[in-house]
């Protein structure tokens, strides 16, 4: 490593430091060899100020995209939180964007966190609005397309899902948590877990949205997801779900109309 290489590694380990340089003596003894310093400030305090810059900056972004998250934690576990996982993983991008990607993965390890699972479905519920908000863009599936296929050809046809668009499954109705936490609203903590399967994602109106499936029809759009063709999706939905073989049947049709109408589809391949 050059000299240059050196310093910037250095600079980059005492900025991640959770506490002030200042109670560090061999640090600050480093700091006095590395940095030039000034008459109005020593050199461990120049550095004090941009690892203070660093956690505060860090950490008002992680507070930006896991809103909710923070809310539910708590300031003293949220705080740990941020200290311990930017710890672990410090920036790997110039982007800050990226920085809470890793998060929810994170938090599956936290079991200190009070209501972990809760916290747990939360974070990928934050995560996947982040995600779909910087999703690109594509135009939706014209329904004209759709309707011009010919019934033969949905054996192999295949529905590419939009890119702004979010599957998962949870324990607690971390949705509606959500946005009553973000529009100020009165909530509670859910009492008892309620699993749900969401999808989230961006309107043609370019805002952020959830709905609630049915368990059937997210499977469904998880089989489309993963490139199985219409027929054999519907097919392995209905093995999976034999009880419920015939309601598939029955709302195949209008899951497609509501699907195409809100955008979820952006391409079909015949």
């Amino acid at each position: 490593m050059s000299d240059l290489s050196k310093l910037q590694a250095w600079m980059a380990d005492a900025l991640q430091r959770r506490r002030a340089i200042e109670r560090d003596p061999e640090l600050v003894a480093q700091a006095r060899g590395r940095i030039g310093g000034n008459d109005r400030m020593a050199p461990e305090s120049q550095l004090e100020v941009y690892r203070e810059q660093f956690w505060l900056r860090h950490t008002s972004c992680l507070v930006e995209d896991f809103e909710a998250l923070g809310a539910i934690t708590g300031q003293e576990a949220w705080e740990r939180l941020v200290e311990e996982y930017l710890g672990t993983h410090p920036p790997q991008s110039f982007s800050l964007r990226d920085l809470g990607e890793t998060l929810p993965e994170f938090i599956v390890g936290c079991t200190w966190l009070p209501r972990h699972d809760l916290c747990t479905d939360m974070a990928r519920l934050e995560w996947a609005y982040v995600e779909v908000f910087d999703a690109a863009d594509t135009p939706p599936l014209a329904v004209d397309k759709l309707a011009a296929i010919d019934e033969s050809a949905w054996q192999s046809a295949r529905i590419e899902l939009s890119p702004a668009l979010q599957l998962l499954s949870v324990g607690y109705p971390v949705a509606a948590l959500r946005r009553k936490i973000r529009l100020h609203e009165d909530w509670q903590l859910p009492d008892a877990a309620e699993p749900q399967h969401l999808v989230v994602y961006r309107g043609g109106d370019r805002n952020l949205h959830h709905d609630v499936l049915s368990e059937l029809a997210f499977a469904l759009l998880l089989q489309l997801q993963q490139g199985t063709p219409l027929v054999p999706a519907a097919e392995a939905v209905a093995s999976a779900h034999p009880d419920s073989a015939s309601t598939l049947e029955a709302e195949l049709s209008d899951w497609f109309q509501s699907f195409t109408a809100r955008g979820f589809f952006s391409e079909v391949h015949v």
